[in-house]
């Protein structure tokens, strides 16, 4: 799957999240509960 750009709203701790220039390979990275889980989730359940 190749993504450009990515927007979550109002999914589990999520409310609002746009990320631009999305590239071949990209890194989550954040502290504990920040949402990393989620977006990985959001992604899943798009692709189904």
């Amino acid at each position: 799957m190749h993504l450009d750009s990515l927007k979550v709203k109002n999914f589990r701790i999520l409310e609002g999240v746009e990320i631009d220039r999305l590239g071949h390979v990209n890194l989550i990275v954040g502290k504990n509960n920040s949402g990393k889980s989620t977006i990985l989730e959001a992604l899943i359940r798009k692709q189904q």
